[in-house]
């Protein structure tokens, strides 16, 4: 997705630089994190962690399944926080140390 492309709210344009990892699915936003240095996971961390809050207090006045674009787009950048959160927070690597194949995992909704 180009940041050209990648409409956000009113007070959010600048994290159009994140539009890369605002992926739709799971596994896409997975595979990502465990394709990139740390080093850069921990700039999309650091750019979120201080708006995921009033990320998600802004998304609330939404209908989650009626999400305008610019909305959604915000909606999927929560959900790369959420992603990248463990890499930084707990494991301090893009993969879980001494885990299983990461390919062998499938999440369901």
């Amino acid at each position: 997705m180009s940041e050209a492309v990648f409409a956000l709210p009113k007070g959010y344009e600048d994290l159009a630089w994140l539009a890369d990892w605002a992926l739709p699915t799971e596994r896409a936003r997975h595979s990502k994190r465990i394709g990139t240095p740390l080093d850069q996971i921990q700039r999309v961390y650091d750019a979120l962690l201080p708006r995921i809050e009033p990320a998600i207090a802004y998304l609330d006045q939404f209908p989650i399944k009626n999400l305008p674009p610019a909305e959604a787009n915000l909606m999927l950048l929560t959900l790369v926080f959420v992603e990248v959160s463990p890499s930084v927070e707990l494991l301090h690597s893009p993969t879980v140390p001494d885990g299983f194949e990461p390919s062998r995992f499938e999440v369901h909704f």
